[in-house]
């Protein structure tokens, strides 16, 4: 038997020559959202999933009646206790935004997220729960690429747990949702 140092492949074959080689293929189709290979929702998640939270109630959803009316509002029920359920890390949140040079685009990010998921919202007459749970997977699945190409160790709680504190730090900003329209 002769051993060759060449290969050939048929169409979109792949060929590999050598000894103990490695492959990683990643098949992206017209489906696959375009997403750069990092990106600042995953590094911020990446902090956040690092963090040892000191969980404190200050900031729970139940007892701001200003959140409570805009969940009102806008038709919101299952996340208002998702939302609470990750409200007591806000302050450890903040602080890793605050020292993160592009939390400004991050949070443009998902303003532009909600922005296109509530224009759907409002044509098909949908409830504020479709909204923040397009948002949650919009944002999911692209630090889900950024992981898948940068080899990260993230588990997928703590993508899910990061998610859900950057979209309430942004929700508290006035970033996600519509505000509750002021009486003149």
């Amino acid at each position: 038997m002769a051993l060759s140092n060449s290969a050939k492949s048929g169409d979109n074959g792949t060929s590999i020559v050598g000894n103990e080689n490695t492959l990683t293929t990643y098949n992206f189709s017209s489906q696959t959202p375009k997403i750069l290979k990092r990106s600042a929702i995953f590094d911020v998640c990446k902090i956040i999933a690092e963090l040892d939270i000191d969980y404190d109630d200050e900031y729970s959803i139940q007892n701001n009646s200003d959140w409570m009316e805009k969940f009102e509002y806008n038709k919101v029920d299952l996340y208002v206790e998702i939302f609470d359920n990750y409200s007591d890390g806000y302050d450890e949140v903040s602080k890793v935004l605050h020292g993160y040079l592009k939390k400004t685009i991050m949070v443009k990010k998902i303003r532009t997220v909600y922005l296109e998921i509530e224009k759907v919202r409002e044509k098909e007459k949908l409830d504020g729960d479709y909204v923040v749970n397009q948002v949650f997977n919009r944002l999911k699945e692209e630090v889900w690429y950024s992981a898948l190409t940068s080899e990260s160790e993230l588990l997928d709680e703590e993508v899910d747990s990061a998610i859900y504190m950057i979209m309430f730090y942004a929700f508290t900003k006035c970033k996600l949702l519509k505000p509750v329209p002021k009486d003149d």
